[in-house]
Protein backbone atom coordinates (compact mmCIF):
# COMPACT_ATOMS: atom_id res chain seq x y z
CA UNK A 1 0.00 0.00 0.00
CA UNK A 2 1.25 2.98 -0.86
CA UNK A 3 2.15 5.41 2.18
CA UNK A 4 3.20 8.68 2.08
CA UNK A 5 5.49 10.94 3.32
CA UNK A 6 4.58 13.82 5.78
CA UNK A 7 6.06 16.45 3.31
CA UNK A 8 8.26 16.88 0.44
CA UNK A 9 11.46 17.37 2.81
CA UNK A 10 10.22 13.97 4.46
CA UNK A 11 10.35 12.39 0.44
CA UNK A 12 13.55 13.73 -0.26
CA UNK A 13 15.03 12.26 3.04
CA UNK A 14 13.39 9.00 2.48
CA UNK A 15 14.51 8.85 -1.36
CA UNK A 16 18.10 9.62 -0.07
CA UNK A 17 18.30 6.65 2.42
CA UNK A 18 16.42 4.49 -0.23
CA UNK A 19 19.12 4.65 -2.84
CA UNK A 20 22.13 4.64 0.16
CA UNK A 21 20.29 1.43 1.42
CA UNK A 22 20.48 0.12 -2.17
CA UNK A 23 24.33 0.78 -2.22
CA UNK A 24 25.09 -1.32 0.57
CA UNK A 25 23.92 -3.96 -0.63
CA UNK A 26 26.22 -3.52 -3.80
CA UNK A 27 24.67 -1.77 -6.38
CA UNK A 28 26.52 0.84 -8.60
CA UNK A 29 24.79 3.81 -8.67
CA UNK A 30 25.71 7.63 -8.84
CA UNK A 31 23.66 10.58 -7.39
CA UNK A 32 23.79 14.03 -8.12
CA UNK A 33 21.40 17.12 -7.83
CA UNK A 34 20.36 20.34 -9.60
CA UNK A 35 18.98 23.38 -7.73
CA UNK A 36 15.92 24.93 -8.91
CA UNK A 37 14.96 27.43 -6.09
CA UNK A 38 15.42 28.51 -2.49
CA UNK A 39 17.95 25.19 -1.82
CA UNK A 40 15.08 23.07 -3.74
CA UNK A 41 16.44 20.11 -5.68
CA UNK A 42 15.76 17.25 -8.64
CA UNK A 43 17.72 14.32 -7.59
CA UNK A 44 19.21 12.19 -9.98
CA UNK A 45 19.97 8.64 -9.49
CA UNK A 46 21.95 6.25 -11.91
CA UNK A 47 21.64 2.63 -11.36
CA UNK A 48 23.90 0.93 -13.37
CA UNK A 49 23.43 -2.06 -15.07
CA UNK A 50 25.14 -5.41 -13.50
CA UNK A 51 26.17 -6.45 -17.20
CA UNK A 52 26.91 -3.56 -20.01
CA UNK A 53 23.85 -1.62 -20.70
CA UNK A 54 21.92 -2.36 -23.44
CA UNK A 55 18.93 -1.22 -22.18
CA UNK A 56 17.42 1.84 -19.92
CA UNK A 57 14.43 2.80 -18.15
CA UNK A 58 13.78 5.77 -16.52
CA UNK A 59 10.83 7.35 -14.32
CA UNK A 60 10.37 10.69 -13.03
CA UNK A 61 8.19 11.95 -10.50
CA UNK A 62 6.58 15.56 -9.38
CA UNK A 63 6.51 17.31 -12.97
CA UNK A 64 3.10 18.81 -11.52
CA UNK A 65 4.63 19.15 -7.90
CA UNK A 66 1.97 18.28 -5.63
CA UNK A 67 1.17 14.81 -7.92
CA UNK A 68 5.42 14.08 -6.59
CA UNK A 69 3.47 12.49 -3.36
CA UNK A 70 1.94 9.48 -5.01
CA UNK A 71 5.21 9.30 -7.55
CA UNK A 72 7.45 8.98 -4.68
CA UNK A 73 5.22 6.09 -3.50
CA UNK A 74 5.49 4.07 -7.02
CA UNK A 75 9.42 4.78 -7.12
CA UNK A 76 10.13 3.23 -3.37
CA UNK A 77 7.39 0.44 -4.19
CA UNK A 78 9.98 0.09 -7.41
CA UNK A 79 13.02 0.32 -5.56
CA UNK A 80 12.37 -2.01 -2.33
CA UNK A 81 10.16 -4.65 -4.12
CA UNK A 82 10.88 -4.49 -8.26
CA UNK A 83 14.30 -3.92 -9.13
CA UNK A 84 15.47 -7.41 -8.91
CA UNK A 85 12.83 -7.52 -11.87
CA UNK A 86 14.56 -6.13 -14.52
CA UNK A 87 17.57 -7.67 -17.02
CA UNK A 88 21.37 -7.38 -16.05
CA UNK A 89 21.92 -5.05 -18.89
CA UNK A 90 19.15 -2.62 -18.07
CA UNK A 91 20.76 0.49 -16.15
CA UNK A 92 17.92 2.75 -14.41
CA UNK A 93 17.45 6.08 -13.96
CA UNK A 94 15.50 7.91 -11.50
CA UNK A 95 14.31 12.23 -11.44
CA UNK A 96 12.87 12.54 -8.00
CA UNK A 97 10.55 15.63 -8.19
CA UNK A 98 10.98 17.64 -11.34
CA UNK A 99 9.47 20.20 -9.51
CA UNK A 100 10.36 20.45 -6.17
CA UNK A 101 8.50 23.72 -5.34
CA UNK A 102 5.06 22.44 -6.34
CA UNK A 103 5.57 19.61 -4.46
CA UNK A 104 6.99 21.66 -1.13
CA UNK A 105 3.92 24.06 -1.23
CA UNK A 106 1.13 21.44 -2.53
CA UNK A 107 0.40 23.39 -5.80
CA UNK A 108 0.46 21.30 -9.13
CA UNK A 109 2.85 24.51 -10.64
CA UNK A 110 5.94 25.79 -10.20
CA UNK A 111 7.53 28.87 -8.35
CA UNK A 112 6.85 30.81 -11.57
CA UNK A 113 3.24 29.50 -11.58
CA UNK A 114 4.20 27.13 -14.65
CA UNK A 115 2.93 23.88 -15.35
CA UNK A 116 5.90 22.07 -16.52
CA UNK A 117 3.70 19.59 -18.78
CA UNK A 118 3.15 22.61 -20.61
CA UNK A 119 6.57 23.76 -20.56
CA UNK A 120 8.41 21.59 -23.52
CA UNK A 121 6.94 23.34 -26.45
CA UNK A 122 7.71 22.41 -29.49
CA UNK A 123 6.92 25.62 -31.84
CA UNK A 124 8.58 28.11 -29.78
CA UNK A 125 5.58 28.95 -27.24
CA UNK A 126 3.42 30.51 -30.28
CA UNK A 127 0.16 28.23 -29.27
CA UNK A 128 -2.66 30.16 -28.80
CA UNK A 129 -5.69 29.00 -26.47
CA UNK A 130 -8.84 30.75 -27.87
CA UNK A 131 -11.11 28.63 -25.60
CA UNK A 132 -9.40 29.83 -22.24
CA UNK A 133 -9.60 33.73 -23.32
CA UNK A 134 -12.63 33.72 -24.06
CA UNK A 135 -13.82 32.02 -20.68
CA UNK A 136 -11.28 34.13 -18.93
CA UNK A 137 -13.43 35.28 -16.29
CA UNK A 138 -13.99 32.26 -15.07
CA UNK A 139 -10.29 31.38 -14.74
CA UNK A 140 -9.45 35.10 -12.92
CA UNK A 141 -8.43 34.34 -9.19
CA UNK A 142 -11.00 36.18 -6.76
CA UNK A 143 -11.11 36.73 -2.85
CA UNK A 144 -13.86 34.64 -1.66
CA UNK A 145 -16.56 35.49 1.55
CA UNK A 146 -16.04 32.32 2.64
CA UNK A 147 -16.31 28.60 1.93
CA UNK A 148 -20.00 28.37 1.47
CA UNK A 149 -20.21 31.51 -0.69
CA UNK A 150 -17.45 30.23 -3.21
CA UNK A 151 -18.82 27.34 -3.74
CA UNK A 152 -22.12 28.79 -4.73
CA UNK A 153 -19.73 31.26 -6.94
CA UNK A 154 -17.99 28.13 -8.56
CA UNK A 155 -21.05 26.17 -9.88
CA UNK A 156 -22.87 29.41 -10.89
CA UNK A 157 -19.88 30.38 -13.13
CA UNK A 158 -18.87 27.01 -14.38
CA UNK A 159 -22.70 26.66 -15.36
CA UNK A 160 -22.63 30.01 -16.81
CA UNK A 161 -19.26 29.80 -18.64
CA UNK A 162 -20.36 26.57 -20.14
CA UNK A 163 -23.95 27.47 -21.42
CA UNK A 164 -22.41 30.49 -23.09
CA UNK A 165 -19.44 28.75 -24.60
CA UNK A 166 -20.37 25.00 -25.09
CA UNK A 167 -18.64 22.64 -23.17
CA UNK A 168 -16.52 21.72 -26.01
CA UNK A 169 -15.03 24.55 -26.00
CA UNK A 170 -14.74 24.76 -22.21
CA UNK A 171 -13.43 21.53 -22.18
CA UNK A 172 -10.27 22.68 -24.55
CA UNK A 173 -9.93 25.94 -21.92
CA UNK A 174 -8.83 23.58 -19.03
CA UNK A 175 -6.90 21.05 -20.87
CA UNK A 176 -4.73 22.46 -23.78
CA UNK A 177 -2.52 24.87 -21.36
CA UNK A 178 -2.52 28.78 -22.37
CA UNK A 179 0.57 31.19 -22.03
CA UNK A 180 -2.07 34.77 -22.26
CA UNK A 181 -2.41 34.67 -18.17
CA UNK A 182 0.15 34.21 -15.66
CA UNK A 183 -2.33 34.06 -12.71
CA UNK A 184 -4.31 31.51 -14.27
CA UNK A 185 -3.96 27.17 -14.05
CA UNK A 186 -2.02 25.67 -17.09
CA UNK A 187 -0.30 28.41 -17.80
CA UNK A 188 2.70 27.05 -20.16
CA UNK A 189 4.91 30.64 -19.80
CA UNK A 190 6.56 31.90 -22.64
CA UNK A 191 10.33 30.52 -22.22
CA UNK A 192 11.85 27.46 -20.82
CA UNK A 193 11.85 27.09 -17.02
CA UNK A 194 14.92 26.07 -15.13
CA UNK A 195 13.50 22.59 -14.95
CA UNK A 196 12.66 22.43 -18.40
CA UNK A 197 16.03 23.39 -19.59
CA UNK A 198 17.39 20.75 -17.20
CA UNK A 199 15.63 17.77 -18.54
CA UNK A 200 16.03 18.94 -22.50
CA UNK A 201 19.60 18.68 -21.74
CA UNK A 202 18.88 15.33 -19.39
CA UNK A 203 16.99 13.56 -22.73
CA UNK A 204 20.08 13.42 -25.07
CA UNK A 205 21.93 11.82 -22.19
CA UNK A 206 19.28 9.07 -21.88
CA UNK A 207 19.53 7.94 -25.70
CA UNK A 208 23.00 7.64 -25.73
CA UNK A 209 24.83 4.43 -25.12
CA UNK A 210 21.48 2.11 -25.41
CA UNK A 211 19.29 0.22 -27.83
CA UNK A 212 16.86 0.24 -26.15
CA UNK A 213 14.71 3.15 -23.70
CA UNK A 214 11.64 3.29 -21.99
CA UNK A 215 10.52 6.62 -19.97
CA UNK A 216 7.63 6.65 -17.52
CA UNK A 217 6.33 9.75 -16.00
CA UNK A 218 4.07 9.66 -12.58
CA UNK A 219 0.93 11.58 -12.52
CA UNK A 220 -2.53 11.53 -10.34
CA UNK A 221 -5.28 13.11 -11.01
CA UNK A 222 -6.61 12.17 -14.41
CA UNK A 223 -9.25 8.77 -15.10
CA UNK A 224 -11.08 6.38 -13.56
CA UNK A 225 -10.49 6.53 -9.72
CA UNK A 226 -9.53 2.77 -8.70
CA UNK A 227 -7.73 2.10 -12.47
CA UNK A 228 -4.56 3.64 -12.97
CA UNK A 229 -4.34 4.64 -16.49
CA UNK A 230 -1.41 3.72 -18.95
CA UNK A 231 -1.32 6.85 -21.20
CA UNK A 232 0.87 6.71 -24.49
CA UNK A 233 1.42 8.91 -27.12
CA UNK A 234 -0.56 9.59 -30.33
CA UNK A 235 2.33 8.99 -32.16
CA UNK A 236 3.36 6.17 -30.97
CA UNK A 237 -0.47 3.68 -31.81
CA UNK A 238 1.62 1.08 -33.45
CA UNK A 239 2.94 -0.11 -30.14
CA UNK A 240 0.07 1.13 -27.89
CA UNK A 241 -1.95 -1.37 -30.01
CA UNK A 242 0.47 -4.36 -30.01
CA UNK A 243 0.74 -3.55 -26.45
CA UNK A 244 -3.29 -3.99 -26.14
CA UNK A 245 -2.83 -7.76 -27.38
CA UNK A 246 0.27 -8.79 -25.63
CA UNK A 247 -0.02 -6.73 -22.31
CA UNK A 248 -2.45 -8.10 -19.37
CA UNK A 249 -3.36 -4.43 -17.89
CA UNK A 250 -7.11 -2.89 -18.53
CA UNK A 251 -6.52 0.31 -19.25
CA UNK A 252 -4.04 1.44 -21.87
CA UNK A 253 -4.84 4.76 -24.24
CA UNK A 254 -3.14 6.25 -26.95
CA UNK A 255 -4.65 4.52 -29.94
CA UNK A 256 -7.66 6.67 -30.49
CA UNK A 257 -7.45 10.21 -30.50
CA UNK A 258 -10.43 10.96 -28.66
CA UNK A 259 -8.83 9.73 -25.43
CA UNK A 260 -7.14 12.40 -24.58
CA UNK A 261 -5.98 16.31 -26.86
CA UNK A 262 -2.94 17.05 -28.44
CA UNK A 263 -1.12 19.40 -25.88
CA UNK A 264 2.46 21.05 -26.79
CA UNK A 265 4.42 21.55 -24.00
CA UNK A 266 3.60 17.68 -23.02
CA UNK A 267 7.53 16.34 -21.91
CA UNK A 268 6.45 12.87 -23.46
CA UNK A 269 5.77 14.26 -26.75
CA UNK A 270 8.88 16.42 -26.58
CA UNK A 271 11.01 12.92 -25.55
CA UNK A 272 9.13 11.52 -29.32
CA UNK A 273 10.48 14.51 -31.31
CA UNK A 274 13.34 14.24 -29.93
CA UNK A 275 13.79 10.55 -30.81
CA UNK A 276 12.62 11.16 -34.31
CA UNK A 277 15.12 13.97 -34.98
CA UNK A 278 18.07 12.49 -33.93
CA UNK A 279 17.68 9.25 -32.39
CA UNK A 280 15.59 7.19 -34.94
CA UNK A 281 17.52 4.13 -34.78
CA UNK A 282 16.89 3.96 -30.85
CA UNK A 283 13.97 1.52 -29.63
CA UNK A 284 11.98 3.79 -27.62
CA UNK A 285 8.85 3.82 -25.65
CA UNK A 286 7.55 6.72 -23.50
CA UNK A 287 4.55 7.14 -21.36
CA UNK A 288 2.73 8.29 -18.33
CA UNK A 289 1.55 6.41 -15.60
CA UNK A 290 -1.83 8.41 -14.44
CA UNK A 291 -3.32 7.36 -11.07
CA UNK A 292 -7.23 8.36 -11.72
CA UNK A 293 -8.45 10.00 -8.10
CA UNK A 294 -11.67 11.54 -8.13
CA UNK A 295 -13.09 9.51 -10.94
CA UNK A 296 -12.88 10.56 -14.26
CA UNK A 297 -17.59 11.51 -14.69
CA UNK A 298 -17.95 14.94 -15.87
CA UNK A 299 -19.41 15.36 -12.56
CA UNK A 300 -15.97 14.67 -10.73
CA UNK A 301 -14.32 16.66 -13.56
CA UNK A 302 -15.97 19.77 -12.61
CA UNK A 303 -14.83 18.86 -8.72
CA UNK A 304 -11.50 18.13 -9.83
CA UNK A 305 -11.23 21.51 -11.73
CA UNK A 306 -12.63 23.12 -8.35
CA UNK A 307 -9.82 22.25 -6.23
CA UNK A 308 -7.41 24.11 -8.93
CA UNK A 309 -9.52 26.97 -9.07
CA UNK A 310 -9.65 27.25 -5.29
CA UNK A 311 -6.05 26.50 -4.44
CA UNK A 312 -4.89 29.16 -7.37
CA UNK A 313 -7.48 31.37 -5.73
CA UNK A 314 -5.61 31.42 -2.52
CA UNK A 315 -2.24 31.64 -3.55
CA UNK A 316 -3.20 34.71 -5.53
CA UNK A 317 -5.96 36.68 -3.43
CA UNK A 318 -6.15 36.94 -0.10
CA UNK A 319 -8.61 34.77 2.10
CA UNK A 320 -9.72 33.52 4.84
CA UNK A 321 -8.02 31.06 7.01
CA UNK A 322 -11.04 28.79 7.11
CA UNK A 323 -11.19 28.79 2.74
CA UNK A 324 -7.66 28.36 2.79
CA UNK A 325 -7.73 25.16 4.91
CA UNK A 326 -10.83 23.86 2.31
CA UNK A 327 -8.70 24.49 -0.75
CA UNK A 328 -5.43 22.34 0.92
CA UNK A 329 -7.96 19.96 1.61
CA UNK A 330 -9.76 19.45 -1.68
CA UNK A 331 -5.85 19.66 -3.49
CA UNK A 332 -4.63 16.96 -1.79
CA UNK A 333 -7.84 14.70 -1.88
CA UNK A 334 -7.25 15.43 -5.73
CA UNK A 335 -3.42 14.65 -6.09
CA UNK A 336 -3.23 11.98 -2.77
CA UNK A 337 -6.33 10.49 -1.63
CA UNK A 338 -6.30 9.53 1.76
CA UNK A 339 -8.40 6.41 1.04
CA UNK A 340 -6.79 3.53 1.68
CA UNK A 341 -8.47 1.61 -0.93
CA UNK A 342 -7.63 3.83 -3.19
CA UNK A 343 -3.56 3.19 -1.96
CA UNK A 344 -3.48 0.00 -1.95
CA UNK A 345 -5.37 -0.35 -5.76
CA UNK A 346 -2.74 2.12 -6.89
CA UNK A 347 0.13 0.36 -5.55
CA UNK A 348 -1.31 -2.76 -7.23
CA UNK A 349 -1.68 -1.10 -10.22
CA UNK A 350 1.59 0.50 -10.78
CA UNK A 351 3.16 -3.04 -9.44
CA UNK A 352 1.02 -4.64 -12.58
CA UNK A 353 1.46 -2.44 -15.70
CA UNK A 354 5.62 -1.96 -15.02
CA UNK A 355 5.44 -5.76 -14.55
CA UNK A 356 4.12 -6.04 -18.23
CA UNK A 357 5.61 -3.21 -19.81
CA UNK A 358 8.99 -4.69 -18.62
CA UNK A 359 8.39 -8.57 -20.16
CA UNK A 360 6.76 -6.64 -23.33
CA UNK A 361 9.89 -4.47 -23.75
CA UNK A 362 12.40 -7.54 -23.37
CA UNK A 363 14.39 -4.70 -20.29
Amino acid sequence: MFVYPKNYDDAKKEFIELTDELKKQGYHLFKSQFEISDGLFIDKVVIKAKKEAKNRIVFSSGLHGIEGFVGHCAIKHFVTTMINTLSDETEIVIYHTLNPYGMKHLRRSNENNIDLNRNFSSNNFSNENKAYKKAIDFFTPVTYKGIKTANIAYYKNIGKAILKHGSETFKEATLLGQNSFAEGIYYSGKTFEKSTIYMLNEFNNLFNDVGKLVYIDLHTGYGPRYQMSVVNSLGDKYQTINMKKECDYPLILGEDSTDFYDIDGDMIEKLYLIKREKYPNIDFYGTCFEFGTLGDSTKKTIESLKAMIFENASFFKPQTENFVIYSDKLMREQYMPSEEEWRKKANLDFNKALKEIVKFKNI
